[in-house]
């Protein structure tokens, strides 16, 4: 058969969901709390709440209320340095996020001879300030960050620090990080600092007492979003765009996703297009589309998930899917075969890649929507 190119869909055709990791969908739900909040910390000078760490599994939506703190911080007229905490972002975060930041407000460039050099968002005639370096010393990140937030405190705005996909093998160049902000917060300076990972990396951060003032920080941890807040996430967007989703369709989508947030994105958008030019998505539109989303659901979540593990991890994953939510580590040993050391061994790999909780001592569970049957299938299979 020939290949044919599909004509480009009319603007009013567009689907109006956003199913891609980090991207932040046309209507955000059930995280307004901890938006008030963070909103709150930044408008208190001094107050509780500017040191966040945001956890949860692949899927829930950590980067997308990373996006969200940012235009918080916009609406602010805060500067916001963002990176991913990947080798080398100290670096990264001394000698480019931060001039960046800066120089989007400055018509003058940042030369070697000078720290920083901006324009302050809002201010009146377009006031420029420069702060000159006669050390020979190669400035810190700590040196930048604090030459920048004595610039910004005397202007009347602030500086977010975000870092994503926070990792634990990356403890010594967060601590260079956290040990600045830590010394900034300790002076008043007008400073917020959100980290965003899996639960486990920050568990480890935080217990390997990277920073002692690390344990002071909120804590905001992102899991699948209620029946309530997942037919909002997919009833509103379509609404808007001008289609109705039909409470059996909208009853289906909730528990076919199961609140999983990337999965709901996932179905709105299907549906949307299943619904074509239709005015209103239906129960049929959602069960078409139900395989495909499951699909894509293997493909940019199961598969690369499972590639990224060990042997032996994939076999204590495939003796837990044996039960049906929450599995015991002894009896999960004892079913491999395995010494309590090896098992636990599997077990925090399994933990630090998101794939399980574990809610209680001796309790793990597979928290990635619809995994359990998944890996039974392929355990079956092979």
């Amino acid at each position: 058969m020939t290949i044919v190119i599909p004509p480009s869909s009319a603007a009013n055709e567009e689907s109006p969901y956003r199913p891609g990791f980090g991207t932040t969908p046309p209507v955000a739900v059930g995280r307004q709390p901890e938006v008030n909040a963070f909103a709150r910390a930044l408008d208190q000078r001094g107050g509780t709440g500017r040191t966040v760490f945001v956890t949860g599994q692949r899927g829930v939506g950590k980067t997308v209320l990373l996006n969200i703190f940012e235009d918080v911080a916009e609406s602010r007229q805060w500067l916001t340095v963002r990176e991913q905490a990947s080798p080398g972002f100290v670096s990264r975060l001394t000698q480019a996020r931060l001039p960046e930041a800066l120089e989007a407000h400055d018509a003058h460039e940042t030369t070697k001879s000078k720290i920083v050099g901006f324009t302050l968002p809002g201010g009146a005639g377009g006031l420029t300030t420069r702060t000159e370096t006669t050390s020979a010393l190669q400035p810190d990140f700590r040196h930048h960050l604090m030459s920048v937030l004595e610039i910004l405190d005397a202007h009347g705005t602030g500086l977010v620090i975000a870092l994503d996909e926070v990792h634990r093998s990356n403890l010594d160049e967060f601590r260079a990080v956290t040990d600045a902000v830590a010394y900034a917060m300790s002076q008043e300076a007008p400073l917020a600092f959100v980290a965003a990972g899996l639960p486990a990396s920050i568990d480890t951060i935080v217990n390997d007492e990277v920073s002692t003032f690390l344990r002071r920080a909120d804590r905001i941890n992102l899991g699948s979003f209620s029946a309530e807040d997942t037919t909002l996430a997919l009833r509103l967007p379509a609404e808007e765009a001008g289609k109705d989703f039909d409470e059996e369709a909208l009853d289906l989508g909730t528990q076919v996703s199961l609140g999983y947030p990337y999965m709901v994105q996932i179905i709105g958008d299907l549906a949307w297009r299943a619904a074509g030019e239709a005015d209103r998505i239906t129960r049929a539109d959602v069960e078409s589309v139900v395989d495909e989303a499951k699909q894509i659901l293997i493909q940019q979540i199961y598969e690369p998930t499972l590639a990224a593990l060990t042997p032996g991890a994939r076999k204590y994953l495939s003796a837990m899917a044996d039960d049906e939510d929450v599995s015991h580590t002894g009896e999960i040993a004892d079913r491999l075969g395995a010494k309590k050391q090896t098992a636990n061994d599997y077990r925090r790999m399994l933990l630090a890649h998101g794939v399980i909780e574990a809610p209680a001592h001796g309790i793990v569970r597979i928290v990635i929507p619809h995994f359990r049957e998944y890996v039974r299938d392929r355990t079956g299979d092979s």
